[in-house]
């Protein structure tokens, strides 16, 4: 008998989602709720179930620090379905365009399967339908996949239509369809978090937050300012991984690019002496970077090699021989100026992995997505009036455990909670 237990409340549809979840009838089950619903003791009731039956069970989500998420509010091993399918270095990219040289392929397929007879997978919204179509494949004969997410979160970027039409519907929207499926709907989460969760809810219901304890919105007409007075007042807590500003874009003066710049220096001024410049590849938006202990930064690839993933937050610690010390927070990882692998056609190939780093003070919605903080601050303005929708908003906001702060206008205020996106 495994010995990970939560407290649980069941209704009836809880009840439901455990019962289709433990069978072994359908091949893909999936269970869908906004936060606070209970997917994760679901989870967890459906893995005891299992691995008390004699099944070989696997926890996975699309990213690191998901799965790292999944891994602290269980206290089971997940890992990243890239990991989990066992996919190869991508190659170097070409000097050019950024577009890697060789790609990235999965050892584990229908040549290989996978060697777990159950795939227990978080955050399925997230993942796009090649990914999907790759753990499927590589499933067992008789295994079994069982999907959890929220369906009110952004879906994947191909199905968001911003680099041309969106790709058609998301995997996690086709599997709710065609197989097996609960929607959730009872919030059960009470204390510390509730008025998120309770906004979270009027967010989807196309209503305008309302102010709690832990839901602050302070409306005006400059939020960049207002982000920088809070960043003045609290400046130690944005330098730690617990506090998060969360934007919609990468452009604009509410845009990462620009706040991460304009927070680096409020915060890290006096440093500058330290600094050290981090190279940049010459298809990099962010055209210049430097680094000064103490600052925030996110990872933007996956890295086999050095075994951290795109999406994941550091604190830089510090400089000795090119090497920059980064703390992950489960972790302290020195990442060097090269790294060296032999490639699938045998040849000997480098990068420089430091040109992965980026500042991360602010990130965006999509960068967030999985992630969670004890305090956000969602900034949003006029500038980035067209991703401003629920499915970000609601996205954004339920990111913090503890605290919310929205710091907005009220244009785009009305515009997000007013603006529902088509999903197929």
């Amino acid at each position: 008998m495994t010995e990970n237990t939560q407290p649980f409340i069941q209704d009836e549809l809880q009840t439901q989602a455990i019962t289709l979840g433990c069978g072994t009838n359908d091949r893909i089950v999936c269970v869908t709720g906004p936060a606070g619903t209970g997917k994760t003791t679901i989870m967890l009731q459906i893995y005891n179930a299992f691995v008390n039956a004699g099944h070989k069970v696997a926890i996975a989500a699309p990213t690191g620090k998901a799965a790292k998420r999944i891994s602290e509010a269980t206290g089971l091993p997940a890992v990243t379905l890239h990991r989990l399918l066992e996919y190869t270095h991508p190659g170097d990219p070409d000097p050019k365009t950024g577009k890697v040289t060789g790609v990235s392929v999965p050892r584990r397929g229908p040549e290989n399967r996978l060697e777990y007879s159950v795939v227990l997978v978080d955050e399925y919204s997230m993942i796009n339908n090649e990914l999907d179509r790759t753990l499927l494949d590589a499933i067992p004969a008789g295994g079994l996949v069982r999907c959890f997410g929220d369906i009110n979160q952004l879906p994947p970027i191909e199905n968001t239509g911003f680099n041309g039409p969106p790709a058609g519907p998301s995997a996690f929207t086709r599997h709710l369809k065609n197989f097996p499926s609960v929607k959730l709907e009872k919030i059960y989460r009470q204390g510390e978090g509730s008025g998120i969760v309770t906004n979270a809810a009027r967010i989807l219901k196309g209503w305008v937050p309302q102010q709690a304890d832990d839901f602050q919105m302070v409306i005006g007409k400059n939020p960049v300012e207002t982000v920088m007075d809070m960043i003045m007042a609290e400046g130690a807590k944005f330098h730690t991984l617990d506090w998060q500003i969360i934007t919609p874009t990468h452009m604009g003066w509410t845009g990462t690019r620009a706040l991460n710049l304009n927070i680096q220096e409020m915060l890290q001024g006096e440093k500058m002496h330290e600094a050290h410049v981090m190279p940049r590849t010459r298809y990099d938006k962010v055209k210049s970077l430097v680094l000064i202990p103490g600052d925030k930064i996110l990872w933007t690839k996956n890295d086999y090699h050095l075994e951290i993933y795109n999406g994941e937050t550091g604190i830089v610690k510090k400089f000795e021989h090119d090497q920059v010390f980064i703390d992950f927070g489960d972790r302290e990882v020195a990442i060097p100026p090269h790294v060296e692998y032999i490639a699938s056609d045998g040849s000997t190939k480098n990068y420089d992995p430091r040109t992965t780093i980026n500042l991360a003070y602010a990130v965006t919605t999509h960068a967030s997505q999985g992630s969670e903080y004890s305090q956000i601050a969602y900034i949003m303005d006029k500038s980035s009036s067209i991703l401003h929708d629920r499915s970000n908003f609601y996205t954004a906001i339920t990111r913090a455990r503890y605290k919310t702060t929205v710091v907005t206008d009220q244009r785009s205020l009305q515009r997000a909670v007013s603006t529902l996106k088509v999903r197929f």
